[in-house]
């Protein structure tokens, strides 16, 4: 299983797309990458519905240039695991730092090492 932070896998890899572009990708653009990278046999509709998910999650924005949208990413990779993250302790933990260390050490107890280097990044 990939590291999709909260994306289905297909949202992931339009997301890792869009993050390794330099610039708005077409539409046009990904539906080629979908049919020959990707090996989809989507038809239009399948992936507006993808991007415009996307676009309700606050990932993708969207620009129309004459007839054609462009979509880039509105944060990088880094800001959306940190964001997901942030999600995730807030409503798997109840916003509890302690409750997710403690659920992420199975409830066993820390080495020494890892109690130091756990107080340094605090």
């Amino acid at each position: 299983m990939g590291k999709n932070y909260g994306l289905t896998d297909t949202e992931a890899e339009i997301m890792e797309l869009l993050w390794q572009s330099e610039e708005p990708l077409p539409f046009k653009a990904i539906m080629e990458v979908a049919e020959h990278k990707w090996m989809k046999s989507w038809k239009k509709q399948t992936l507006n519905t993808y991007l415009t998910n996307l676009q309700k999650l606050g990932l993708v924005g969207a620009d129309k240039n004459a007839k054609h949208y462009r979509y880039y990413p509105l944060c990088t990779r880094e800001e959306h695991i940190q964001r997901w993250t942030q999600k995730l302790v807030r409503e798997c933990f109840n916003d509890s730092i302690s409750s997710l260390v403690l659920a992420f050490t199975g409830g066993g107890k820390l080495s020494k090492e890892e109690a130091e280097q756990l107080k340094r990044l605090l």
